[in-house]
C-alpha cells in the first residue's frame, strides 16, 4: 500500500504548556492523471494506490467502461514523482469516450454547481442494472471491518476511507485517501482485480453526496452505506438509477433510502 503519512515536528499546548513533541500527518500530493499522453484530471489526494486512483477514475467519471478494464494489467501503468508532485500514466488502444473538461486542479464539486436540476446531472449517467440481496445486520459489522483497516486514519485522525463488500459481510478490497472521492475510484480500480464490483456493497467512512453515487451508477455498484448523511440530490439520484442508500449506519438502526 505504501506510506500515507509522516512524521513532522509540532507544538503542543497541554494543560497551559508548551511542549515539543512529533505529529504525524496525511501525506497530500498533487496527482496528474494522464491516459495516452493526455491529462485526464489534476488532483489532490494521497499517492498510495495512485495506479488504481487512474482505472477507478477513469471509470468513475465516464471515460472508460468498467468492461473495458476488466483484467487490465496493473504493471502497464507508470508512476513518477518529482518534487512537483506524481504524474500517473498508461498507454492503451482503448479510446476515452469523451474529452476531459477542466482548469486546475479537479475539486470534490465535480461540476455540481454548474447544474441547474436533477435532468441535468443524470442525462450521462446509467442505470444500476445489478440487484442484491443481503442481511442488513452486516452493514454495521461491515463499517466494523473498514475501521480496523483505516491505519492512516488511526495514524493522522485526516484520512477517509471507502471498501467494496460482499453480501455475505466480507470486505472485498479497502482504499484510503485525503479526499473521499479518490478513496471511491481506489476501491472501484481495485475491484477490477476481484471481478468486478456489481456484487458488492459500497461502504463509505463519511457521508455521500450525488457525486459518490453517479461513481457507484459507473461501476454498477447497487448499494452504497455511509457512516454519515445522503444529501438530497444524492437521495434523488439513487432512487432515479436503481441504488439504495444506508445512511447514518450503527449497530441498531440505519436510515434507507431509494
Amino acid at each position: 500500500m505504501g506510506i500515507n503519512y509522516r512524521k513532522i515536528p509540532v507544538s503542543k499546548m497541554v494543560d497551559g504548556r508548551v511542549m515539543i513533541d512529533s505529529d504525524s500527518l496525511a501525506i497530500e500530493s498533487v496527482i496528474r492523471l494522464i491516459f495516452n499522453n493526455q491529462k485526464v484530471a489534476t488532483l489532490l489526494g494521497s499517492p498510495n494506490d495512485s495506479k488504481y486512483l487512474l482505472l477507478g477514475h477513469l471509470i468513475s467519471e465516464g471515460y472508460l467502461e468498467y468492461a473495458q478494464l476488466v483484467d487490465y494489467n496493473i504493471q502497464s501503468i507508470d508512476t513518477k514523482s518529482s518534487n512537483n508532485g506524481l504524474d500517473v500514466s498508461v498507454e492503451s488502444e482503448l479510446k476515452l469516450a469523451n474529452e476531459p473538461n477542466f482548469s486546475g486542479i479537479t475539486t470534490t464539486s465535480c461540476g455540481a454547481c454548474n447544474s441547474e436540476g436533477l435532468d441535468e446531472l443524470l442525462k450521462h449517467l446509467p442505470i444500476v442494472s445489478s440487484k442484491i440481496t443481503f442481511n442488513d445486520s452486516i452493514l454495521h459489522l461491515g463499517m466494523e471491518s473498514m475501521k480496523s483497516l483505516q491505519k492512516g486514519f488511526a495514524k493522522t485522525g485526516g484520512m477517509h476511507s471507502a471498501s467494496l463488500m460482499s453480501t455475505e459481510g466480507t470486505i472485498i478490497c479497502f482504499a484510503e485517501d485525503i479526499g473521499r472521492h479518490n478513496a471511491v475510484d481506489k476501491v472501484i480500480g481495485k475491484s477490477l482485480e476481484y471481478g468486478g464490483a456489481n456484487r458488492s456493497i459500497l461502504l463509505l467512512s463519511g457521508r455521500c453526496g450525488w457525486d459518490i453515487v453517479a461513481k457507484a451508477s459507473r461501476a454498477n455498484i447497487p448499494v452504497i452505506a455511509c457512516i454519515g448523511a445522503s444529501s438530497s440530490l444524492a437521495a434523488d439520484c439513487a432512487r432515479s438509477l436503481g441504488i439504495k442508500i444506508f445512511a447514518f449506519v450503527k449497530e441498531s438502526s440505519h436510515t434507507i433510502i431509494g
